[in-house]
């Protein structure tokens, strides 16, 4: 087999860190260089012989000969380029300016974010001239991975694009591994009720905090044998204070709000713990949550017309709405089952095949 030359162009984050160390164990044969923007302080990936680390920002590119030529060089000799997300305005200038190049060896990884920020009723000038300049990038595009057909449509239709569809689920934080037994690393914050309710997975609008919240108080005002946890460690949300304040307010000592991002192994130990998890998103997001969630047999709670939910309960897969939240857990039975098929769909053994095939397809 010919060793393949793959360039990944991407922006700084825990996923991405996360992605180079697996691709690093999974693929020896091939060479793989890595493009990494970056936008804030916390050091989250080193840069070396194959990862570029290069702040983003237009002017200081501009500034840069040498790295513009580089970064032309490795674009032109790659077999594939990989784009982690499409979010930043750098990132889709420069498809616009390699529009063939992109067409013939790009495959975009599609996080979620970039079709649905434009989904509001109401768009401003700025969002109009970067979904414009938007759409124009990814109709030069050749290729799309996602996990499932109805996310691929839903892109499809929206920018009205042909990109082959590549089907893959794509990072390792969605891998089930149940043959690994690591430590568990005792989280400090957690309670010890019978009842543990994760609330989305991040402080971002979408988890929909204060909707739940109310919904959860009408439900748990004559209990006391419970715990909220709301994870709150990344993400915008400027009514933040107002919502923890709220949660205080209706819960007391019950409630704990999750600020700090805590380590791969801390978080696992932490999602271990909950038995019931409530993810009220319209799109797809925070898939690693909900799969290790389901393949811990918690009972989780999504919207009902959301794309993943769609995808799980086409596996058998046993799903509740977040619209008509119980708080019944699911049987046993429907437990091991949701447990069996997540570790036969998302194991590591297929996400390996998966990227394998991806980097080596001529």
């Amino acid at each position: 087999m010919i060793k393949k030359h793959v360039v990944h162009i991407g922006t700084e984050s825990i996923l991405i860190r996360d992605f180079i160390e697996f691709v690093n164990e999974v693929d020896r044969e091939n060479s793989h260089l890595y493009f990494v923007w970056k936008k804030k302080d916390e050091q989250l990936v080193s840069s070396n012989q194959h990862i570029v680390l290069q702040k983003y920002s237009l002017f200081n590119l501009i500034l840069q000969p040498f790295f513009l030529w580089r970064f032309s060089k490795e674009l032109i000799r790659a077999d594939k380029v990989i784009l982690h997300g499409l979010n930043e305005l750098l990132t889709m200038l420069i498809i616009l300016l390699g529009a063939p190049l992109f067409r013939e060896k790009g495959v975009w990884f599609y996080w979620g974010a970039e079709l649905h920020k434009f989904k509001k009723s109401t768009l401003n000038f700025r969002d109009k001239i970067l979904l414009l300049i938007q759409t124009k990038a990814v109709r030069n595009i050749g290729y799309i991975a996602v996990g499932m057909p109805g996310e691929y449509n839903d892109i499809r239709t929206f920018f009205n694009i042909d990109s082959t569809p590549i089907w893959s689920f794509k990072y390792p934080s969605n891998v089930i591994d149940f043959t690994e037994k690591p430590e568990p690393e005792p989280v400090e914050f957690i309670q010890q009720t019978s009842m543990k309710i994760m609330i989305g997975h991040s402080a971002d609008p979408s988890n929909e905090h204060m909707r739940i919240l109310n919904q959860l108080y009408q439900r748990l005002s004559t209990k006391d044998d419970y715990s909220l946890y709301m994870p709150l460690s990344y993400g915008f949300n400027e009514n933040l204070e107002q919502i923890k304040t709220i949660g205080y307010k209706l819960f007391g000592d019950n409630f704990i709000p999750v600020p700090k991002l805590l380590s791969l192994s801390s978080y696992r130990s932490y999602l271990s713990e909950i038995n019931m998890a409530i993810f009220p998103q319209e799109r797809q997001q925070g898939m690693g949550n909900i799969t290790y969630l389901l393949a811990n047999g918690a009972t989780v709670y999504l919207r009902p017309e959301a794309n993943h939910s769609v995808y799980f309960k086409k596996l058998g897969i046993i799903i509740g709405s977040s619209e008509d939240i119980t708080l019944k857990p699911i049987l046993e039975t429907q437990s091991k089952s949701n447990r069996r098929i997540m570790g036969e769909v998302f194991s590591k053994k297929t996400l390996v095949k998966q990227l394998l095939d991806l980097f080596n397809k001529e």
